[in-house]
């Protein structure tokens, strides 16, 4: 399957379950129906990103959740980014408020790491 049927593949799958049209699509997104219908109808036509992210947002997706499926949440190993971001959201839900923090705190540089 090539981008642009794997692209089409899963907006039409996320219209459906939202039980939502191309025309409402086109009127919560900015996108015009016209758009929407050369992106769908002619395999050569390549959406600019700013489309692809507007398109996202009228789904209420960030740019990011809509291409987390696979091949794009691939790495080349194989493995899977979801699994390992789901690892990472078991481990931090596992911490406690202050732990939470001071993780942040961390990743943000405003914590040297030391422990107290």
């Amino acid at each position: 399957m090539n981008h642009h049927d794997l692209f089409i593949t899963r907006l039409e799958k996320e219209l459906e379950q939202r039980n939502m049209t191309m025309n409402g699509l086109a009127k919560i997104s900015g996108v015009t129906q016209s758009t929407l219908s050369n992106m769908v109808n002619r395999p050569n036509a390549v959406p600019r990103l700013d489309t692809m992210y507007s398109i996202a947002n009228g789904l209420g997706m960030t740019f990011t959740e809509f291409f987390d499926f696979p091949p794009y949440n691939q790495r080349p190993d194989g493995s899977s980014a979801a699994k390992q971001r789901s690892k990472w959201e078991e481990l931090g839900n596992a911490l406690t408020p202050e732990e939470r923090e001071r993780v942040r705190r961390i990743l943000m540089g405003n914590d040297k790491g030391e422990l107290k």
